[in-house]
């Protein structure tokens, strides 16, 4: 089975599965890797007894949340893999889904692989040998602009995780497959690339990535269980009604061979 996941582009879908107990979830997802346990979150947002269950959605309880909320924005989506600015990286990623607006809420995913064998040729030979600055400084800048509520990071967290040098073209560890390592939310600057060559380079390079050719937009339904590999697949939420509407999601992350590059 995880030859074929990692063959068919990392991105597995399975229905109906509303019976699965929280205990099966993390077994299943352990099939494919180390599940970890969250360390890093609030644990008001964790199921109790299992950590390795994070909490995703709007649901409140005596107006407090009880799962993690970060607003969706309407589009441009913010394309990304999951903490591809700390090391180790999760490998890959799973959201089940307890229940779901009836419209909005759906997650793209988009395909590292495909996208970077459409390029024409002279492209992927110009950037195969970049490397990126990823910073989680800087997407928590980036979110602080939207949400000037949110604080900036702390000097111990920013000491904890320090911008990271990863390629801009990575081999996926298993499959050998090149593929764009693009979260551009994540990407403080390109290695050896002024800044007014680097942003126009990294948004015209997810702008193809992320062509309906390349993408599949997930419409999800109370028991839909999706994993993705983080090696092959960016994935980007897009926003719902949460003034009329509740969501609940469980995630999980799991660990792996890291990407390389060239």
């Amino acid at each position: 089975m995880l030859e074929d996941f990692h063959e068919a582009g990392g991105l597995l879908l399975v229905r109906n599965q509303q019976q699965i107990s929280r205990r099966q979830l993390v077994d299943f997802v352990g099939i494919f890797g180390q599940v970890e346990l969250n360390e890093k979150y609030n644990p008001a947002f964790l199921e109790p007894d299992y950590p390795e269950l994070l909490r995703i959605g709007n649901t409140k309880q005596n107006g407090e949340y009880t799962a993690l909320f970060i607003k969706a924005d309407p589009p441009p989506l913010m394309w990304h893999t999951d903490d591809s600015f700390r090391h180790p990286q999760p490998a890959g990623s799973c959201l089940f889904c307890v229940h779901t607006p009836p419209e909005g809420a759906a997650t793209g995913f988009a395909g590292m692989h495909a996208s970077y064998e459409a390029l024409a040729e002279k492209t992927r030979h110009d950037i195969d040998e970049m490397e990126a600055i990823h910073s989680y400084d800087y997407l928590n800048e980036l979110l602080r602009m939207k949400s000037p509520h949110r604080p900036p990071l702390s000097k111990e967290l920013k000491q904890q995780i320090p911008p990271i040098v990863r390629p801009l073209v990575a081999q996926h560890p298993v499959s050998k497959k090149k593929g764009l390592y693009l979260p551009v939310c994540h990407i403080m600057s390109i290695l050896g690339l002024a800044e007014e060559e680097a942003r126009p380079l990294l948004n015209e390079l997810q702008r193809h990535m992320t062509q309906p050719s390349f993408t599949h937009m997930h419409n999800w339904q109370p028991g839909d269980l999706v994993i993705w590999d983080n090696r092959s697949a960016l994935h980007a939420p897009t926003p719902f009604d949460d003034d009329k509407h509740e969501r609940l999601m469980y995630r999980l992350t799991f660990g792996g061979e890291q990407i390389v590059g060239f």
